[in-house]
């Protein structure tokens, strides 16, 4: 029987990876090769890829801030250390220098908390592991408690305008919109973080790092091949594909992008077509590549700095409590007289055969 063939030795083997523009290729293919190479490639990404990973984790102020006006905080995370085991990768808060954003507020995993448990609840996820929870205020969320006020008060394009924009920043129905994205290299997403746990006293987040990259690499891959391949492409998502052709923004059919994020989300939208209209989730698409470029602009380590506490910030307010679902932010039907989205009753129509229901 021959002996086998001398593998290369480790190092040469992370000599060659170095070489290489394409760590997509890298981790969908090489990697599967063999055990060896699996380990060859994990200890590539553990050594370079990982401190050029960044994480921007956002949410919006309504539970601190008064309305009918708030705006998105964003948090920025950057790679500290590995877990005792290797098989989480750490990262501690940061802020940011320089980004769009009005927001009084710089921040915290804590703040951030409340959106990531909506989120899960509403993707029937498992909610982040917590250590060192701070207290929580008992009341009420402060924008659930002035909804009724804002609903009733407003009219017309501004009541329109506040149900649109606090829709998208309580979350609710949200489950195509991620509360984070990571970045790595030049490359932004909003593919799961995988085993999440939160530690609100070190503001850091942790969470699974072989098997969050194997979510990202895979639709980084999906687009790479979709770009590359020819003819007609499958449709993931019927419905937004058909509004957003009616609106004249067939080129999201042609967003490769887009189309994998359809295609991550078809089992949400399958159990969520009833809450949330196809306009309004071409909306959030819209919605989702808007806020993807910001982060691509502005998440960068220069752009980055420590923690500053007390430094041009106030204290957030966390609620204990989530928010119930409001059938006037599920927006379905689509329209109605005065923007206040809530599902007409049916009557009936009376004839000469009898009366049917609409």
């Amino acid at each position: 029987m021959a002996a086998p063939s001398p593998q290369l030795h480790l190092d040469i083997w992370l000599l060659v990876f170095d070489e290489l523009d394409d760590i997509t290729f890298l981790w969908s293919a090489c990697r599967n090769v063999s055990h060896f190479l699996r380990a060859c490639v994990d200890a590539f990404f553990r050594h370079g890829v990982l401190q050029n990973t960044l994480i921007d984790l956002h949410y919006s102020d309504i539970h601190t801030r008064h309305g009918p006006v708030n705006n998105y905080i964003h948090v920025p995370m950057v790679f500290d250390r590995f877990s005792d085991d290797g098989t989480r990768a750490v990262f501690q808060q940061r802020e940011y220098n320089e980004i769009d954003s009005v927001s009084r507020y710089k921040g915290s995993v804590r703040g951030w908390l409340p959106f990531m448990e909506r989120y899960c609840k509403e993707t029937l996820k498992p909610t982040p592991k917590v250590l060192h929870k701070s207290k929580a205020s008992g009341a009420p969320p402060l924008w659930e408690r002035e909804h009724t006020h804002w609903r009733n008060t407003l009219s017309g394009d501004r009541k329109k305008s506040y149900l649109t924009a606090i829709r998208a920043m309580t979350s609710i129905g949200r489950g195509d919109r991620p509360p984070f994205y990571i970045k790595i290299h030049s490359t932004v997403n909003d593919t799961e973080l995988v085993d999440v746990v939160v530690d609100c006293s070190r503001r850091e987040l942790s969470f699974n790092w072989r098997r969050t990259y194997s979510l990202f690499f895979r639709e980084v891959d999906f687009v790479a091949r979709a770009y590359n391949s020819f003819g007609k492409k499958r449709v993931y998502d019927e419905d937004l594909t058909a509004v957003a052709m009616r609106y004249f923004f067939d080129q999201n059919r042609k967003n490769h992008n887009v189309r994998a994020r359809q295609k991550r989300l078809v089992t949400w939208t399958i159990g969520n077509k009833h809450r949330m209209s196809p306009e309004v989730r071409l909306w959030t698409e819209h919605q989702v590549e808007s806020e993807r470029v910001r982060v691509e602009r502005f998440l960068r380590r220069d752009n980055l700095c420590e923690v500053q506490e007390g430094r041009g910030s106030e204290e957030e307010i966390v609620p204990a409590k989530l928010a119930e679902d409001h059938p006037d932010l599920l927006f379905w039907p689509w329209t109605d007289e005065d923007g206040f989205y809530t599902p007409k009753k049916k009557r009936p129509r009376c004839g000469p055969h009898g009366c049917t229901v609409l």
